[in-house]
């Protein structure tokens, strides 16, 4: 009994080749993990960017007459002093106005003044993609945070929604496009 005793008491912790065994199948399993999980992770950004614009597009280019700046200025009344100078990211903040405004936006603009609050598409809808800094009115972020953006073409009359895409970069192959001629959402290499 006291050998036994003996070999329990001397087989008590681990010995450190066995620490350092697990520790390196441990940092194996976890690089395994990144290589698998980074990918995906890419592809559900890219997903979620092509959802609001297939969301928004549809709303925001159904409109015969795009709005314009001057267009946007007047009807957001009171609040036009919160637009954008940039073209672009004002027309991420019209997009928001006319399609989806908050209640506060709503009952601020002149456009909507004396009118139940109704907007064509609830707010809450794009809470994930909604931002609101230094004062300005709210306007729509992709999933790697740069603002969309709409252009109507007259060449073609139609409107499309921009992302710059994982790159960030305007008109680069990734740019993600809603094109209202066929309700759909591609990316510019795809279109090309």
């Amino acid at each position: 009994m006291n050998k036994v005793n003996a070999l329990r008491a001397n087989r008590q912790g681990f010995t450190l080749i066995e620490l350092l065994i697990v520790v390196g199948i441990i940092s194996v399993l976890i690089v395994v993990l990144a290589f698998a999980v980074l990918p995906w992770l890419k592809k559900s950004e890219e997903k979620a960017t092509r959802t609001l614009l297939q969301q928004i597009g549809p709303v925001v280019t159904a409109e015969k007459v795009p709005p314009t700046i001057q267009k946007f200025k007047k009807d957001a009344g009171p609040l036009s002093g919160r637009i954008a100078a940039d073209e672009k990211f004002a027309s991420s903040q019209m997009m928001l106005f006319y399609a989806a405004p908050s209640r506060s936006v709503w009952e601020g603009s002149a456009l909507y003044k004396d009118r139940n609050y109704a907007p064509a598409i609830e707010p809450e809808q794009f809470a994930k993609f909604t931002r609101e800094e230094g004062g300005r009115l709210p306007h729509l972020v992709d999933a790697w945070e740069n603002p969309i953006w709409y252009v109507y073409d007259k060449t073609v009359k139609a409107g499309f929604v921009f992302s710059a895409g994982e790159d960030g970069q305007r008109g680069t192959p990734d740019d993600l496009i809603f094109d209202s001629r066929n309700n759909s959402v591609k990316s510019r290499e795809e279109l090309e």
